[in-house]
């Protein structure tokens, strides 16, 4: 009995050490962020904010870096060089089917520890598409879901391009 529980002991301080993590942070010594509200010089004067909740959402949620205000170990800043909402596509009655959004913006993110750039894009565009007939075979059924999708890809983006080292 008791070799039994030795033997389980061991296999499951063995497997609880296996454990395996999809993110990686190429930037240890980076623990706090700040996301700075983006410039917007767009005509949609609701984005700036939208932007700055949902990516600031993103980060909370991803885990890797804690949000802040003060004394952060790296900041996210951008400006808001346009977003539209364009149709898409038309349906054989020539009824509007899709809208398309897209977010153009300028962004930097920067170690404040090392003063160095870590990711900066001055044209990064991202799009979502979203229906306003029930034939349109897009994913999203609002334009809220879709600015909320655009916003996740964005972050994505950021992440990839500064935190993960692949």
């Amino acid at each position: 009995m008791v070799k039994k529980f030795i033997y389980l002991w061991w296999i499951a301080t063995l497997l609880s050490g296996c454990a395996y993590s999809v993110y990686s942070n190429a930037y240890p010594h980076l623990k706090k962020v700040r996301v700075e509200a983006f410039e917007n010089q767009s005509s949609d004067f609701e984005i700036a904010s939208t932007l700055l909740n949902q990516l600031s959402l993103e980060f909370r949620n991803d885990g890797r870096l804690k949000l802040v205000t003060q004394n952060p170990d790296c900041a996210l800043e951008g400006n808001i060089l346009s977003y539209t909402e364009d149709i898409y596509s038309y349906d054989a009655a020539n009824q509007v089917q899709d809208y398309q959004l897209r977010l153009l913006v300028s962004v930097t993110f920067t170690d404040l520890i090392n003063n160095s750039v870590l990711y900066e894009n001055r044209n990064l565009q991202v799009s979502e598409i979203y229906k306003v007939s029930d034939e349109s075979s897009a994913r999203w059924n609002t334009k809220a879901e879709a600015e909320e999708e655009l916003i996740k890809a964005l972050f994505r983006i950021i992440v990839q391009n500064s935190l993960e080292a692949w």
